[in-house]
């Protein structure tokens, strides 16, 4: 009994002068202020992501079109417009062939809406922009945010399309209101498209996937996701990719590109999920 009892005793000093200790605390506080910083500094980084997608009935002459896709820049207290401004900076030094903006532009205060209008409006590609809206942009003020983005030179696509021509050729390009409004009309934005016709469709919400491939879109582009934003991974047990989560994704004769988007909600930091500039390159399958 002396023996076990003195045992107990070495024990229960041995855990109150861990306890005691500040070493364990230090670390721990250590570790977690380096991966905030790194969250913090992640938010405000950018990624030029670059992809290639094959389409059956792209027309020929269009083969190696450059689509540079934006979306959830959600500029706020969060997301400054300085931000936006590189992102910006940077999408036109890609010299893109077509800009597609896929909503969420501001994320609940209505003074944020004209000064990224006019930053997105300073996009450059040969073809145009175009952009729909998303929830955030109803949240705040739907009329406005489109108001703005069409004083700019952005023709914003509201559960409509129209045939885009470009060297020669032409698409179907249309675009569709958001889905968590539930505005979202996928035959209204394909009438006037010709049965066999190349059809792009943007949507803020890539839940809209199997009603896109129900109606015979070959190509989508969606945010909404922010690709999680903030992504824990364990090198012993890495995650599950999340279904339509991020990159390029399909459904039968369908397929989606959901970019990670520019801003952040809820709080501004991103960890292992950096900001995403989209350039994406159509190709002949």
């Amino acid at each position: 009994m002396k023996i076990a009892g003195t045992r107990k005793v070495k024990l229960t000093e041995k855990i109150s002068s861990a306890v005691a200790s500040e070493t364990p605390l230090r670390h721990l506080a250590g570790n977690l202020s380096k991966v905030a910083k790194n969250a913090l500094d992640e938010a405000n980084s950018l990624v030029v992501e670059e992809t290639r997608i094959e389409l059956n009935r792209l027309p020929s002459k269009l083969d190696g079109l450059r689509v540079l896709h934006l979306s959830d820049t959600h500029h706020s207290p969060f997301t400054d417009i300085e931000h936006i401004e590189r992102a910006i900076e940077i999408s036109n030094g890609l010299e893109p062939d077509v800009v597609v903006l896929t909503g969420d532009y501001v994320s609940h205060e209505t003074e944020y809406i004209g000064p990224v209008a006019d930053q997105l409006g300073s996009l450059r590609s040969e073809f145009g922009i175009y952009a729909c809206l998303g929830n955030h942009d109803h949240w705040t003020d739907a009329d406005a945010v489109s108001k703005a983005l069409a004083g700019t030179g952005i023709r914003v696509l509201n559960n409509e399309g129209f045939r885009l021509e470009a060297r020669g050729q032409a698409f179907w390009m249309c675009g569709v209101d958001d889905y968590m409004v539930n505005l979202t009309d996928v035959p209204a934005a394909l009438s006037g498209s010709y049965p066999d016709e190349m059809k792009m469709l943007l949507a803020h919400n890539p839940i809209i996937l199997r009603q896109a491939a129900k109606h015979g879109v070959d190509v989508m582009f969606s945010g909404h996701t922010h690709g999680g934003q903030v992504k824990i991974r364990d090198k012993e047990r890495p995650s599950i990719r999340r279904k339509l989560s991020s990159g390029l994704h399909r459904r039968k004769e369908t397929q989606v590109y959901i970019t990670r988007g520019i801003g952040t909600v809820v709080l501004p930091v991103r960890y292992q999920c950096p900001p995403e500039i989209s350039l994406i390159e159509l190709a002949c399958a």
